[in-house]
């Protein structure tokens, strides 16, 4: 039987989602991670500039998978739900930045990436909703969404472009409006218990429910069947969870009809058929843009790709230490405890709705060549079948008044602690430092199938590295903005070249620094004009063009050093195929202290952001870019976005999440 839910629940709900929605824009990179999504925000730019769903096929533009389609252009295979939603937030990112079309273009991306974190906040929201109609208790329901909103991939992945939290959450609303519409169906006498009474008393007992009933029943199966009709146009291989669906409302309509209430049996694949309609209309019409005919998708070669033996995806999803369901989403591990007792209470519907939705996601992706999901965080694939199957642990704590404690009480909660923290650190570490950067790093230990290699502590390696150079003692000097990559062969930390500014911090108790510039470069380009300043005093004009050893005074405390000179690029004046925005090469870094002892040189250096799309891309991921942490306060002073314009921006996001974030703390005490 459904259990009815709290009476302030539409309360409860709103509060989880602000206080997630708060959290998740708090915690934003502010950045995409790979082809896939900047191929979907492309079709939001030529939705929003051009009004036709073509990408643009710019050589040097971070595109993947493109397919050849109407007129010869190029068109994403990928859903266009996620371009569709992302559209108001590009049109106010675009607006916010102005009339630069740099500065408009890295803020209409900034906005797009707060997209996914109110959808996964919703589908947090709405697991703990489930819940408690399944019998939960409140706290263990708010747990819940909490299990999966930050101890999960689910948060990661809510910083992304990336399509699979929209399925996620279209998934769970179909499966939950489905399985409540059956409820409704049965509570309201449409679906009574199996009576003995013989067939003409049964028939006059089965009288149909209520007008009002049915209009709430149909306009469930209607809810279901829109958001069942969105998940192709959202991912072709989400669709995978259709049949599932389709056989329990099949269930639901043969027992009506077993019973007789024939207006009921048909109601069910009506309603649900009628929401299908608009998702069906949204692919056909992106199919005849795309490609001319509405049956071409653009994945007809991807069927050929079914080529992993089944037990090789099956242990890599379920136990390889780097994509491991349990090892990324540890709350999933209560599941098959809270579904045993779901069962025995008799809610063997949602249970087999959960595993049925959850298995066809897990059997689909074990036979994909490339079920690991490329290089992203933990199993990316399986994220939308993770709310169904995490909503079964609802079943570990019941609402049951006047029962005593059972005894092991203290045990599931020290599991459900132990889950929780492990699941909360795992993913703290893909949310402080970006995936992208592990998975191009090379390592001398597989990152999928061997322990060390996982990015679960790689992760948590690399930050601390990074966070030892930013904090290692004095006497230090550390390199920091504007320097590109070492071009020594075996990876020494110098020789490197400045762009149009090159920074260095120093803490000492007073030293001389010594440094040689190689400011050489061709005829065709340039002069330099170079200057050195230090604490932004000019120390000197020196002469360009020259190898120049510098001996400087360095005061003690902190002291900041900056290398300045008119850039040039070697691929505009055909010296070479760099096309980068070059200064001059400091060959040389070095300094003693006043007692004779040398000071360390760390590696703290970030290169200048480009300005071409891929290398811009890719400089957010680049591990010569000592990035502190991937978080968009950590970026915003080194973009275009300057001035009023950025303080305002970086204050907007601050008040607006901290503003959500407390609503929904009040909120939810209230609830």
């Amino acid at each position: 039987m459904i259990t009815s839910p709290h009476p302030r629940s539409r309360t409860f709900f709103v509060a989880l989602t602000l206080l997630l929605s708060g959290w998740y824009l708090l915690t934003m990179s502010g950045h995409t991670y790979s082809p896939d999504e900047e191929t979907m925000l492309a079709v939001t730019r030529s939705l929003l500039e051009q009004g036709d769903v073509v990408v643009r096929n710019d050589a040097d533009a971070p595109f993947s998978a493109l397919r050849p389609g109407r007129e010869g252009q190029s068109f994403s295979p990928y859903g266009v739900l996620p371009s569709l939603l992302a559209l108001p937030l590009y049109a106010l990112g675009s607006w916010f930045g102005g009339s630069d079309p740099a500065t408009s273009s890295y803020t209409a991306r900034f906005a797009v990436m707060m997209l996914n974190g109110p959808i996964t906040a919703a589908t947090a929201a709405l697991i703990a909703w489930w819940a408690l109609k399944l019998g939960a208790r409140h706290r263990w329901a708010v747990f819940l969404a909490l299990l999966y909103g930050l101890a999960t991939f689910a948060w990661p992945y809510a910083r992304t472009f990336f399509s699979e939290p929209v399925a996620a959450l279209l998934l769970l609303l179909a499966a939950e409006r489905a399985w409540s519409a059956g409820q409704f169906l049965r509570q309201s006498g449409s679906t009574p218990q199996k009576s003995v009474a013989p067939p003409r008393l049964r028939r006059a007992h089965s009288s149909s429910p209520p007008k009002e009933h049915l209009v709430w029943v149909s306009l469930m199966l209607f809810c279901s069947g829109l958001a069942a009709g969105l998940l192709p146009t959202t991912r072709i291989a989400a669709g995978v969870a259709l049949p599932i669906l389709g056989l329990y409302l099949l269930w639901m309509s043969g027992e009506a009809w077993r019973q007789q209430r024939y207006r009921e049996a048909w109601l069910v694949p009506f309603a649900w058929g009628v929401g299908l309609v608009p998702g069906l209309a949204i692919l056909v019409w992106y199919n005849l843009a795309r490609f001319g005919t509405p049956f071409a998708s653009g994945y007809a070669s991807e069927a050929n790709l079914f080529t992993a033996p089944l037990t090789e995806g099956l242990y890599g999803l379920l136990v390889s230490p780097g994509k491991s369901l349990f090892l990324f989403a540890p709350p999933v591990l209560l599941a098959l405890p809270g579904a045993v007792v779901l069962w025995r209470r008799g809610h063997r519907e949602a249970v087999l709705l959960g595993l049925g939705l959850f298995l066809s996601h897990l059997l689909l992706y074990a036979r994909w060549g490339e079920w690991e999901g490329g290089g992203v965080w933990g199993p990316r694939f399986l994220l939308p079948a993770i709310p169904p199957l995490i909503l079964l642990a609802a079943g570990l704590w019941q609402h049951n008044p006047g029962k005593q404690r059972s005894p092991l009480g203290h045990s599931r909660i020290g599991l459900v602690i132990l889950v929780g923290v492990i699941g909360f650190v795992g993913n703290l570490g893909g949310v402080l430092f970006n995936f992208s950067t592990y998975v191009v790093l090379a390592t001398p230990t597989d990152k999928v199938y061997t322990l060390p290699g996982s990015p679960l502590l790689g992760h948590w390696r690399m930050l601390t590295e990074r966070w030892s150079a930013y904090t290692a003692p004095a006497p230090i000097c550390r390199l920091g903005d504007g320097w590109y990559a070492s071009e020594d062969p075996g990876g020494a930390l110098l020789p490197r070249r400045t762009g149009a500014q090159g920074k260095l911090r120093c803490t000492t108790a007073g030293t001389q620094l010594t440094l040689t510039l190689d400011d050489r470069r061709p005829a065709e380009a340039p002069t330099s004009q170079l200057t050195l300043w230090l604490n932004e005093e000019r120390i000197g004009t020196p002469p360009t063009g020259t190898i120049r050893t510098y001996r400087l005074l360095v005061p003690p405390g902190k002291a900041r050093l900056k290398i300045e000179a008119v850039t040039w690029n070697p691929q505009a004046i055909g010296f070479s195929e760099r096309n980068d925005e070059l200064g001059p090469q400091l060959m040389l870094l070095q300094g003693r202290t006043e007692d004779g002892g040398p000071i360390t040189i760390a590696d703290t250096a970030i290169a200048p952001l480009p300005t071409r799309p891929r290398p811009r891309w890719a400089w957010y991921y680049d591990p010569p870019n000592q990035h502190l942490v991937d978080h968009w306060a950590w970026y915003l002073p080194r973009t275009e976005l300057t001035g009023p314009r950025a303080w305002t921006g970086a204050l907007l996001i601050i008040v607006t999440g901290s503003a959500l974030l407390g609503s929904g703390i009040r909120l939810q005490r209230q609830s």
